[in-house]
């Protein structure tokens, strides 16, 4: 990293609805540019973790602490929520945020591929098109800090890359950090450099991308396989067994007679959910 400082610092964070404790006691640290991607099952606490960052919930206790430099005005988060300002136009909309923000010129280059009428409501988009209106507003700002959740997998995959592509671009032209929370792995995984999983409020994984590619491994075979390997889900069929392998190491390959498959993002981070729900059903 450019920066050793962190921009955002988490310390025992709790958040509770009721009786139902989301966040418990969470300790992280996020770096200057950092493109994250927080998974896990529904109701882990990702969303309220998000909104926590952002401002919009006040935890119960712990605190969260951005870097000196950091105005909350640089902090945006973009939901799967209707958050926006439904009546207005596009047109009222941007003129409302630029003024608001004090935008001297709104960047429009999202919007222009979509060939959209700007006169249009807010609420008559699609998500979609909600999505890259609503990035496109944040850009405006030049946010240090981007907050993406659970709205890529609502988007269709022209849009989506259109989104992606821009998240991309703030990440190398204002060295943003961007914490994405989602469930649709496959397009992202050219963007997320760190991944963190959560169970029941805590972080139980924070890896490198690069680390986790690395240690994890998959086994597919009819048979079972031996017990002293460090298996963390198994996905059965009506012919075969897939074993996903974590933390895997070099020297299981010349121990044990099997093929270690390399796995994707993706069934990296389905094979952790899914160890979660096979140790739910007990």
């Amino acid at each position: 990293m450019n920066n050793p400082d962190p921009v955002i610092t988490i310390n025992d964070l709790s958040m509770s609805f009721g009786k139902k404790k989301v966040l418990d006691r969470v300790n992280v640290r996020f770096e200057r540019g950092e493109a994250v991607l927080v998974a896990g099952n529904n109701g882990a606490g990702k969303s309220t973790l998000l909104r926590c960052i952002a401002g919009v919930y006040f935890p119960g206790c712990g605190d969260i602490r951005l870097a000196p430099a950091i105005s909350k005005e640089k902090v945006g988060l973009i939901s799967d929520k209707k958050s926006l300002f439904e009546h207005f136009t596009l047109e009222e909309g941007i003129e409302f945020h630029s003024r608001v923000f004090n935008i001297n010129k709104f960047d429009d280059s999202l919007l222009k591929p979509l060939n959209i009428d700007m006169k249009q409501k807010i609420k008559d988009l699609s998500n979609g098109e909600r999505a890259l209106y609503h990035l496109s507003l944040l850009l405006s700002q030049k946010p240090d800090i981007l907050l993406v959740d659970e709205i890529i997998h609502a988007i269709d995959p022209y849009l989506r890359e259109l989104f992606l592509e821009g998240v991309i671009e703030l990440i190398d032209q204002l060295n943003t950090t961007v914490i994405m929370v989602n469930q649709t792995f496959y397009e992202m995984g050219r963007i997320p450099e760190r991944v963190l999983i959560m169970e029941n409020g805590q972080f139980v994984l924070d890896e490198k991308t690069e680390d986790l590619h690395r240690k994890m491994r998959k086994i597919v075979t009819g048979k079972e396989i031996s017990q002293d390997l460090p298996v963390i889900f198994k996905k059965e069929t009506s012919v075969f067994s897939e074993y996903y392998v974590y933390p895997f190491t070099g020297e299981m390959e010349t121990t044990y007679d099997y093929e270690f498959r390399e796995v994707d993002l993706t069934e990296i981070v389905k094979s952790f959910i899914g160890g979660y729900y096979a140790k739910k059903r007990g």
